[in-house]
């Protein structure tokens, strides 16, 4: 009995402890979620979807809508009955008693909190900001020894950034960082609080690391940073990389004559021999202050650069614009956006916005509208405005009710979905290549009767597209070419033309296009 009781505590001591991570964001969240747990698993651990089976729960939250601060903290609440001893079974099915697991915050969330959380959750172990992520084995150690309410966020301040990019598993898709931070300080943003100021790695970095993922087997990468139009800011120009200086109507904010910058990072990758097999390159998220006419060429003469732009615009109002603190007048955005869709017709264009914010008028919001009609954008991230504490929109009065926030963005979404119907259908007809995402959410393409399954792939103009496939064959990961048969306000429907090369399914190593995490927005 002894020897039966000492062999079952050797098993429990020997199992693997479980890692899960759950994501409230955007890519930048995604991207250190990956981190996250890339570090972890070099530790040891292994990751779990099942937050009820992890010893570690780590909550990465972003804290630039007021919704995505509330997901994150409601979830942790759903944590609490978890940190009581609770039973699991072992690897073979015996009953257990297991530690409760170490619980997190991490993210902008938990650089802007500080540990003020601790007081309403107690059973929380420790907090830590964005700069902290790569000393959260070392965090975890703590927790796991026993300190309890500690908090990690303070802010690298070094004028250098250097990181490499950390993935688990095989993918196919990768966001890599190139820079951080953020010195526009929009009013109503909290961004530069919670990520600090801008500072960009070296372009020499950056194609190290992409030929390290590429040899991996990545081949989609999106290049991301706060404001990644201003990337190199800072960084001289010693390879001399072309174009020296670059220019905007809109604004002159970024990059000087003599610094790196963005569409010299991306001719580089596009030259690169040893990127040969990097098949697309995305970046995000944009500054129209930051967007030069060199950017805009990168997408005539880059055969890698997706054909897709997402720039944010916020309003459709310059006198909004100036209480939010953008800086950049809508004639000139305007004028920037049909100069690209002049020069690459197929490009898809997307937008955040933001209704109701202090003061906007109802003429000024129907200048949003306007706004949609001009530039024809394939979709929008549209939100109803909600004060972030600690910016200087938050000392406004939030004078526009929240009724009337709610109906201007349902009429703003309502009028987009209409122009999203007649852009996607416009592709009817058209064969484009894909790059395979997910096998799809709902299965309903499929008739009754009919054998096979719904993948989701994406354009290179981020148009996501569901076809259907008859064959046992993993398409996750692949490029394939489909023509588009049908079309929603939302997505396309293609039908797949077979590539008789295409390896079968037992041959396809990915596990993955990018994170395992959650993103909810």
């Amino acid at each position: 009995m002894n020897s039966d009781l000492k062999t079952e505590s050797e098993s429990v001591v020997t199992t693997p402890k479980k890692v899960h991570v759950k994501t409230f964001g955007c890519q930048m969240n995604v991207a250190d979620s990956e981190r996250m747990l890339a570090l972890m698993v070099e530790k040891g651990m292994v990751p779990t979807s099942e937050v009820k089976e992890a010893d570690l729960i780590i909550i990465n939250g972003c804290s630039v809508r007021d919704k995505a601060v509330h997901k994150a903290v409601s979830f942790l609440g759903e944590q609490q009955v978890l940190k009581n001893k609770h039973h699991g079974k072992n690897n073979r099915g015996v009953v257990v008693t297991r530690k409760p697991p170490i619980i997190a915050l991490g993210g902008c969330v938990g650089q802007l909190d500080k540990g003020e959380i601790f007081a309403r959750a107690p059973y929380l172990d420790f907090v830590f900001g964005p700069d902290a992520i790569d000393h959260l084995p070392e965090l975890v150690h703590k927790a796991e020894m026993g300190e309890k309410h500690f908090v990690q966020t303070v802010f690298d301040k070094t004028l250098a950034y250097s990181t490499s990019t950390k993935v688990h598993g095989a993918k196919a898709a990768a966001f890599v960082n190139i820079m951080k931070g953020c010195d526009k300080y929009c009013t109503y943003c909290i961004v530069p609080f919670t990520r600090g100021r801008e500072k960009s790695r070296t372009i020499n970095e950056v194609m190290e690391d992409l030929v390290d993922l590429v040899s991996k087997g990545v081949r989609e990468v999106t290049l991301l940073g706060q404001n990644v139009n201003s990337f190199g800011k800072g960084n001289e120009n010693v390879n001399g990389y072309e174009p020296k200086e670059l220019h905007n109507v809109i604004g002159k904010v970024g990059p000087r004559a003599g610094e790196e910058n963005l569409p010299q990072l991306i001719y580089a990758i596009e030259r690169e021999p040893r990127l040969a097999k990097l098949k697309r390159l995305r970046f995000t998220s944009s500054h129209p202050l930051d967007f030069s006419d060199e950017l805009i060429e990168c997408f005539v003469k880059c055969t890698k650069l997706a054909k897709h732009l997402h720039l944010p615009v916020q309003s459709g109002s310059n006198r909004v614009l100036t209480k939010m603190g953008r800086h950049h007048q809508i004639e000139h955005y305007i004028s920037q956006m049909k100069r690209l869709k002049q020069l690459v017709p197929e490009v898809g264009l997307s937008t955040d916005l933001i209704v109701g914010f202090p003061t906007e008028t109802e003429e000024e919001f129907q200048e949003t509208i306007k706004l949609l009609d001009a530039v024809q954008y394939d979709n929008i991230f549209a939100f109803a405005y909600s004060p972030r504490p600690g910016t200087r929109a938050a000392k406004m009065d939030d004078d526009v009710p929240a009724s009337v926030k709610n109906r201007r963005l349902n009429e703003l979404l309502q009028h987009q979905l209409v122009i999203s119907k007649k852009m996607y259908s416009d592709r009817i007809g058209q064969v484009m290549e894909v790059m395979v995402e997910q096998i799809a959410k709902t299965q309903n393409m499929i008739h009754e009767g009919e054998t096979g399954r719904v993948w989701t792939a994406r354009t290179t103009c981020n148009r996501p597209v569901n076809f259907i496939d008859h064959t046992n064959r993993n398409y996750l990961g692949q490029f394939l070419t489909v023509k588009i048969t049908g079309a929603t306000s939302l997505s396309l429907s293609g039908e797949l033309i077979h590539d008789p090369s295409f390896a079968e399914s037992s041959e396809n190593k990915y596990t993955s296009t990018y994170s395992t995490s959650e993103i909810v927005q």
